[in-house]
C-alpha cells in the first residue's frame, strides 16, 4: 500500500524533498470557489426540483394534448393529409429564370456515349413552358422545358416543426440533469463501511441523471435521421423519378417519424416524472445521508 508520509530526505537536498501530502485539504488556499459553487448549484437545484420539473410535466402533457387539435404539429390525423404524401416535381417559380446559374456539364451525355456539351441552365432549362390556356393561373405554369435537372421535392413542414420542438425538449432535460448531477456530486458524505445511509440512494439517483441524458442523445440521433434518412431517399428519386417505390418509402418514413417524435415526448414525460417521484419520495436520505460521525450530513 502506499503511503503519503513525508519522507526524511530526497538525496540530502531540500528543494527536491516530497512535499508532505498530510495537510493538503487541511491548508485548502481555494475553498471559496468550491463553496460558491456549491451554493450555486444548490440554489439550481432548488428551483429545478420546484420549478422546472413540475413546470416541464405540465408543459409536455399540454404538447401530447396537441395530439387531438387540427393546429398542432403533433395532431395525429396529419400523416393523411397531403403533407405526407411526397411529390417531386419540376418547379413553375418565374424566380427561377433569375437565377444566375452559369453552366452545366451533363454527366448523363457520358453516360450515354454522347459528347459532352455545355447547357445554358437559364435558356434551356429554366424557362417555364406555358400551361394550357384554360385558367389564367395557368399561364405560364406548364412542365418546364429542356433537361430535367432542376427535381424540386419540398420538405415535410409539420415534420420539421415537430422536430424543432422535440430537440429543443431533449436539450432542456439534458442540461437540467446535468445541473442535479453537478449538485449530487458535491453532497456526497464521507462514508465508511457498513455506514451508507442516503449516499447509495445519491449514487443511484446520479446514475439516472447519467442514463436520463444518454437518452436525450440518443433521441436527438433519431431525430436528425429524419432529415438525412429522407434526403437519401429524395436523392435516389429524383435520379429514378419513375420508380414509384421512392414515395411509398418517403411517405412510410415520415409517418413513422411522426409518430417517433410523439414517443419520444412520452418518454421525456417518463423522465421527467421520475425524476421527481425518486427526489420527492427519498429526500430525507438525499439531503441528510449519514457519513462516519453517524449524524446527519450538513446538506441543509
Amino acid at each position: 500500500m502506499p503511503s503519503f508520509a513525508k519522507p526524511n530526505g530526497t538525496n540530502g537536498v531540500d528543494g527536491d524533498a516530497a512535499p508532505d501530502m498530510t495537510n493538503v485539504f487541511k491548508n485548502h488556499p481555494n475553498l471559496e470557489a468550491r463553496d460558491a459553487m456549491m451554493a450555486r448549484y444548490r440554489k439550481r437545484a432548488v428551483d429545478i426540483l420546484q420549478k422546472e420539473l413540475p413546470g416541464k410535466i405540465n408543459h409536455l402533457t399540454k404538447l401530447l394534448e396537441g395530439e387531438q387539435d387540427e393546429t398542432s404539429c403533433f395532431w395525429i390525423g396529419h400523416v393523411d393529409t397531403e403533407t405526407y404524401k411526397p411529390k417531386l416535381y419540376q418547379p413553375d417559380d418565374p424566380a427561377l429564370t433569375k437565377m444566375k446559374l452559369g453552366k452545366i456539364t451533363l454527366s448523363t451525355d457520358v453516360a450515354n456515349g454522347i459528347q459532352i456539351k455545355d447547357v445554358d441552365m437559364e435558356s434551356e432549362i429554366a424557362e417555364p413552358a406555358e400551361g394550357d390556356g384554360s385558367d389564367d393561373e395557368d399561364q405560364n405554369k406548364g412542365v418546364k422545358k429542356g433537361i430535367h435537372w432542376f427535381e424540386v421535392m419540398p420538405g415535410n413542414e409539420v415534420q420539421r416543426e415537430l422536430c424543432q420542438i422535440v430537440i429543443q425538449e431533449q436539450e432542456d432535460l439534458h442540461l437540467i440533469c446535468q445541473d442535479l448531477k453537478i449538485w449530487l456530486e458535491m453532497e456526497i458524505p464521507l462514508m465508511e463501511d457498513g455506514n451508507s445511509f442516503g449516499a447509495d440512494v445519491q449514487g443511484h439517483i446520479i446514475r439516472e441523471l447519467n442514463e436520463t441524458y444518454k437518452k436525450t442523445n440518443a433521441m436527438q440521433n433519431g431525430c436528425r435521421a429524419h432529415f438525412t434518412d429522407r434526403l437519401k431517399l429524395a436523392q435516389e428519386w429524383a435520379r429514378y423519378p419513375n420508380l414509384m417505390d421512392y414515395p411509398a418509402a418517403i411517405a412510410a418514413n415520415d409517418r413513422f417519424d411522426h409518430f417517433l417524435l410523439r414517443s419520444y415526448v412520452r418518454s421525456l414525460l417518463i423522465c421527467y416524472g421520475g425524476l421527481l417521484t425518486k427526489f420527492e419520495r427519498n429526500w430525507i436520505k438525499v439531503i441528510s445521508p449519514k457519513g462516519s460521525s453517524q449524524s446527519a450530513g450538513g446538506m441543509y
